[in-house]
């Protein structure tokens, strides 16, 4: 009984050892052998750096959308100010145009004035003809009265048989002259015979009055025709204005509905950079999302990965050739990325493509091939040391180590490069306590 009991408590002893064996990471095959667990986390950290991967392609897409949507605003823009510019050219015409109407019009009305005066002046002259006529006959009939009167003392005398009777007959061309050289018209009233000669010198003015008139009639009506025709020619004038006009307004009419076709479109042009932005926001947090996973992944690796083994017990070791020890970015706070920076950035001139080694050894958990240009760390390297320690090593231009490759310091794990986003050939060197950044040179002295 008491073997029986002893077999069972030392099976229950076994089993329990086996899985705490199994808990702590290891499983234990019965031997002293110690089997390393396989490393499920790769599958999760290959999905999550895949989703960061299509996520930043996702947002350099957009980013060219963005871009190409600015760019389709600016030249659609410019466009647009090109049709302005010929809206107020046209509008200045217009003006132009409106200005000569406007004066046509007066110069019409004023020429209307000028014609309405000659056709007073008409009228009036052919009053004044009117009343000269008048007085003209008015004359005749006192001319006649006065030949009625002559003829009366003409045949007065007849019936008095005056002896000179015969010889101013004989001696006279017409009455007039009978009445002037008569001796008988001698004895007529001297104011009688003034008043004649003055009757037939008023007659005579009235006449040549009238004539007058009439020539200053022919002439205001001559005026009056070629004021008609003034008028005339500023009438087709201004209907040739008008017509200038007209085709202006219908061009910039024209110019109007192309501007504000432009400006819909830039509208929907901004529209859609507005939604690109959003999209870009929103991927953007997914990234950060994705690459919050990724990293509290590396650091639960490292927590999995065998965290009380120590690699190695020397000093740190500097990360590329002594030859390189010119630091472009320190860690902490950086101005010009607005922002922390992780580690420290060792970029001598001329280190395209040197050896970058392990700065300790250790296991490699990351080793990142694939990368977008102009995003993030490009390719790297992640080496878990030991008592929660790591290294990154980042914008390599190749890799020499995979993932669950153990190394040893001063391997050479990778070469320098400008990949990812970068401004020049430089590692990018960060060192990680517990999953935290730490500044690398607190554990890694630079070579003197």
């Amino acid at each position: 009984m008491n073997r029986k009991v002893s077999r069972i408590i030392r099976g229950a002893a076994a089993v329990c050892c086996c899985l705490a064996l199994a808990v702590s990471g290891q499983i234990y095959d019965g031997t002293d052998t110690v089997i390393k667990p396989v490393r499920t986390y790769a599958d999760t950290q290959s999905d999550l750096e895949q989703k960061i991967k299509d996520a930043d392609q996702k947002i350099k897409d957009i980013e060219n959308e963005i871009a190409a949507a600015g760019s389709n605003i600016e030249t659609t823009k410019e466009q647009q100010d090109n049709y302005w510019g010929l809206l107020q050219a046209t509008q200045n015409k217009i003006d132009l145009v409106n200005l000569d109407v406007a004066n046509k019009e007066q110069e019409i009305l004023d020429k209307e004035d000028e014609i309405a005066a000659v056709e007073l002046r008409i009228s009036d002259t052919e009053v004044r003809i009117a009343d000269k006529e008048i007085q003209i006959e008015m004359l005749d009939q006192q001319n006649k009265n006065n030949l009625e009167r002559f003829g009366q003392i003409m045949h007065a005398m007849y019936i008095t048989d005056s002896d000179d009777y015969l010889s101013i007959i004989a001696g006279s061309a017409d009455f007039y002259d009978i009445f002037v050289r008569s001796e008988i018209m001698k004895s007529v009233n001297e104011q009688n015979l003034n008043f004649m000669h003055q009757l037939q010198n008023d007659i005579q003015k009235l006449h040549d009055d009238e004539e007058k008139l009439e020539e200053d009639k022919q002439q205001l009506k001559y005026d009056k025709k070629m004021l008609e025709q003034q008028r005339e020619d500023l009438v087709d004038e201004k209907t040739a204005l008008d017509e200038k006009k007209k085709y202006y307004n219908d061009l910039n009419a024209g110019y109007w509905d192309e501007y504000n076709t432009y400006a819909a479109k830039i509208q929907d042009l901004e529209t859609r950079q507005a939604n690109l932005q959003y999209q870009k926001k929103v991927t953007q947090a997914d990234r950060e999302k994705a690459q919050a996973a990724l990293e509290e992944e590396i650091r639960q690796a490292q927590l999995r990965a065998k965290m009380n083994t120590v690699y190695d017990t020397g000093e740190w070791a500097w990360p590329v050739s002594p030859a390189f020890t010119l630091i472009t970015t320190h860690f902490g706070y950086d101005s010009w990325r607005g922002g922390n920076h992780g580690g420290i950035d060792i970029g001598n001139s001329g280190m395209m493509g040197a050896n970058i080694y392990a700065s300790k050894g250790g296991e490699v958990i990351v080793a990142k091939t694939t990368y977008i240009p102009g995003y993030d760390y490009g390719m790297y390297v992640v080496i878990d040391h030991g008592n929660g320690y790591q290294t990154l090593y980042a914008h390599c231009s190749a890799i020499y180590v995979s993932a669950g490759q153990v190394v040893n310091k001063g391997d050479c794990i990778a070469a320098v490069g400008s990949t990812g986003w970068s401004t020049g050939p430089h590692l990018h060197f960060e060192v990680r306590k517990d999953g935290v950044r730490i500044d690398p040179l607190g554990v890694v002295s630079m070579p003197q």
